[in-house]
């Protein structure tokens, strides 16, 4: 009899290692396991940014971009949102990416989106924004617009302003009261580097440049597909903003909501109609 309790005993231990090991070695989701909705326009492309500030999500921003009509709407994602991730259960999204294995992160953060928003995402960047100095040098500086609040917090001129270093980081982290809540620093200065990357010199150097800054970050995202899309987000004319939540509601409580339905919609509207 003790012998079979050691057994037992021996294989329950070793099936709580097994898990432990799992856990520990984080979600695994490949690119065809990001729940893509495929009755959406293919004309639109869906691009999950993450910028990440010690382990957590701090900003999660999407830019649709349709091809057909040149349309670009960027919407912030509140990352405190209560989500299901099926593995280990309700979590904030701003957690999701962390989840991921070492080459599941993005596509693990782009499947939960898509559950939650019935979106195509296949395609993200995420980025460290303790790398943002070291990455900027590789550009030389970057050129960030100040508005007169963000001049006098920063104690520089309103305008034009050439960042370096930890100047960056400064920037990325500022926030006024006065912030729209689609206003994002980190992306807008993720976009403008790789912007002045892609758009510095003659098209083989640019591009180069471009692929270096891109293998600097997690991203399955190529280097020519960056031209286009970084092209229309910084240049189009048909440019929408939109944040989720909407103002008036909150998704913390629950993931399932007649609210998160709504935001559905609201996005879905602003993107594909």
């Amino acid at each position: 009899m003790m012998k079979k309790y050691i057994a037992l005993f021996a294989a329950v231990l070793a099936l709580v290692l097994v898990c432990s090991c799992a856990s520990a070695a984080g979600i695994a989701v490949s690119k065809r396991g990001v729940d893509a909705n495929t009755e959406l326009d293919k004309n639109v492309t869906n691009v999950l940014f993450l910028m990440q500030d010690g382990g957590v999500t701090d900003t999660m921003m999407l830019a649709s971009i349709n091809s057909r009509t040149g349309r670009s709407v960027m919407t912030r994602i509140d990352c405190d949102l209560i989500v299901s991730v099926p593995e280990v259960g309700e979590v904030p999204l701003g957690e999701v990416y962390e989840l991921g294995d070492k080459r599941s992160k993005g596509f693990l953060a782009a499947r939960t989106v898509n559950q939650l928003l019935g979106l195509n995402i296949s395609t993200y960047i995420a980025l460290d924004m303790a790398m943002l100095p070291e990455l900027v040098e590789k550009i030389g500086v970057l050129n960030m617009s100040y508005d007169a609040e963000e001049a006098a917090a920063m104690g520089t001129w309103e305008g034009i302003n050439e960042l370096e270093g930890e100047k960056v980081l400064d920037y990325v982290r500022l926030k006024l009261e006065s912030d729209a809540p689609t206003r994002s620093r980190s992306y807008d200065a993720l976009m403008q580097m790789l912007y002045q990357a892609l758009h510095s010199g003659d098209i083989m150097g640019m591009v180069g440049l471009g692929g270096k800054l891109l293998e600097s970050m997690d991203t399955n995202l190529n280097a020519m597909a960056a031209v286009t899309m970084v092209s229309a987000v910084q240049g189009g004319t048909d440019r929408r903003e939109v944040a989720l939540p909407m103002a008036e509601h909150t998704l913390t409580e629950q993931p399932l909501t007649a609210d998160q339905q709504a935001m559905k919609a609201l996005l879905h509207k602003e993107i594909y109609e």
